[in-house]
């Protein structure tokens, strides 16, 4: 039986390598240069970045505001920038294309942001967060939600291949960062923020999308149900125009359009198919 996979464009060997939508470039090119300098003003001043910039108790006894974001773009390392930045490339491309790009820089900061206030809730006294796992978090809690069903294949310590659906990978995440966010067992990591980071992106996900589907029910609740147009009497819509939504659809996803742009859209349907 043929399968169909919506957004995914798959060679013959199975890997997939999404085209970069535009919010994921920036991410990931601010990621990499603030790495840089991360690295040569630590060299230069003994960790002075990290301080300032890095989340800590810092943020409300000094006020020190800034970290709730600035931490989200520094790495400890560069295989922990590495492995930030693949996920962010391989889930990211779909989601913006799924819900636009200024929804999902809300889905990354807000759940980069929570997942940084849950790890301060139970961070040890002088300790500091860097990272974007949390916002990387978000991302996949987002994506089990939009597209649960997905199939993705994971490198368990970079060799074995496990496939799994994207609902499973979540809750097999969760399961995992909860237990070893309680029981301690590998210190230095922030298992607090990527459980925060992921609970912040599944429910932001869950409810935007519930508010695309209550938007289509209301508005077809408000059509009549005998509103018959002649074929002749059809407003003509022109190929400039149907580009022109095609487009914004691209670049801010399909909830961005107005109501008459939805109306043209389906026109030129019904024309395509006469």
């Amino acid at each position: 039986m043929k399968r169909f996979w919506p957004r995914f464009q798959y060679q013959d060997w199975g890997f997939y390598t999404p085209a970069l939508s535009p919010t994921v470039r920036v991410l990931l090119i601010i990621n990499v240069v603030v790495y840089i300098v991360r690295v040569q003003v630590n060299k230069a001043t003994g960790g002075a970045f990290d301080i300032i910039f890095g989340l800590s108790e810092y943020i409300y006894r000094d006020g020190f505001i800034w970290q709730a974001v600035s931490y989200m773009f520094l790495h400890g390392s560069l295989l922990h920038m590495l492995f930030n930045m693949l996920v962010l490339y391989f889930i990211g491309v779909d989601i913006e294309r799924a819900m636009g790009p200024a929804r999902f820089v809300l889905l990354y900061f807000t759940a980069g942001i929570l997942g940084g206030l849950g790890w301060l809730i139970l961070a040890p006294p002088g300790g500091v967060c860097i990272g974007a796992s949390g916002a990387v978090f978000g991302l996949l809690g987002a994506f089990a939600a939009m597209f649960p069903n997905r199939l993705i294949t994971l490198l368990v310590f970079f060799v074995i291949p496990v496939t799994m659906r994207a609902w499973v990978m979540a809750l097999v995440l969760a399961a995992l960062e909860f237990t070893l966010m309680m029981t301690h067992v590998v210190s230095g990591i922030a298992h607090s923020a990527h459980l925060a980071g992921m609970v912040a992106g599944f429910v932001y996900a869950t409810v935007v999308m519930r508010r695309g589907i209550r938007i289509r029910i209301i508005r077809n609740r408000r059509e009549p149900r005998l509103n018959v147009l002649r074929r002749e009497d059809a407003p003509v819509v022109s190929p400039e125009e149907v580009d022109r939504i095609l487009d914004k659809i691209a670049h801010e996803g399909m909830g961005s359009l107005s109501a008459s742009e939805r109306k043209l859209l389906e026109q030129a349907s019904l024309d395509r198919k006469s």
